[in-house]
C-alpha cells in the first residue's frame, strides 16, 4: 500500500509539471515583483531586427561608473563582438514560469573583450528560448572559446544588478562589469579567425 501510494504521488507530481509546462506562459511571466516583471516582459520581446545603434560596441557598454542604469535605451539594438569566456542554461525562472523544459529557458553568455578577460571586461549576452526555437543548431558549450558577434536591443537588467562591478565594487558575487546585457538576440554568428603569420 505504501509503494502504491508512492507511486501516485510521483505520477501526480509529474503530470503537475507536464501541465505547468505546457500552460502559456505571460510574457511579464510568473512574479509578485513589479520590477522582475517589468524585467520579463523585455526578456520575453519577440526577436525582431531593427537598426543598430553604431555607437553602442563591447568598449562603450563596459565604461562607466557606478550608476550606469540611463547610459543606454531598452528600444537601442547593438552589435557586439567578443569572446565566449563561458555559456549556460539559466534554467527555470520567473520569465519562463519556473519551467522545466530546456527549449523554454534561456542561454546566458559572457562575453569578454578577450580569452582571458576578467570581470571587468565581461558582458552579458542572453539568448532568449525564441531565439533558440528559430535555431535549433545553437550549442552553448561550442560557443566557449570563440569569438562571437551578437546583435539585439540593450536591456537593463535589475535583478543582476547586485553582480556587476559597477554597481557593486565591494561584493566577491560579481560576474560582470554592468547590469546592461543584450536581450533579445536577433543574429549570432561565429567569426572565423585567420592567424597571419
Amino acid at each position: 500500500m505504501k509503494t502504491y501510494i508512492m507511486l501516485l504521488t510521483a505520477l501526480l507530481s509529474n503530470m503537475c509539471i507536464a501541465q505547468k509546462d505546457s500552460a502559456v506562459c505571460p510574457l511579464e511571466g510568473r512574479t509578485p515583483n513589479d520590477l522582475a516583471r517589468k524585467v520579463n516582459l523585455l526578456k520575453n520581446r519577440d526577436v525582431v531586427a531593427g537598426q543598430v545603434n553604431p555607437a553602442i560596441a563591447l568598449d562603450s557598454i563596459l565604461k562607466g561608473g557606478p550608476e550606469d542604469t540611463g547610459k543606454f535605451k531598452t528600444t537601442d539594438y547593438a552589435t557586439v563582438t567578443g569572446y565566449v569566456m563561458e555559456a549556460e542554461d539559466i534554467g527555470p525562472e520567473s520569465c519562463n514560469c519556473f519551467s522545466n523544459d530546456s527549449s523554454k529557458q534561456n542561454l546566458r553568455i559572457y562575453l569578454g573583450q578577450s580569452v582571458n578577460s576578467w570581470k571587468d571586461s565581461v558582458f552579458v549576452i542572453e539568448v532568449t528560448a525564441k531565439y533558440k526555437q528559430q535555431h535549433p543548431q545553437l550549442n552553448g558549450d561550442a560557443l566557449i572559446g570563440q569569438q562571437i558577434t551578437v546583435t539585439g536591443m540593450m536591456m537593463y537588467n535589475f535583478e543582476a544588478k547586485k553582480l556587476a562591478l559597477n554597481a557593486n565594487k565591494t561584493s566577491r558575487k560579481t560576474d560582470r562589469k554592468t547590469a546592461w546585457e543584450i536581450c533579445p538576440v536577433t543574429e549570432l554568428k561565429v567569426n572565423i579567425l585567420t592567424v597571419t603569420k
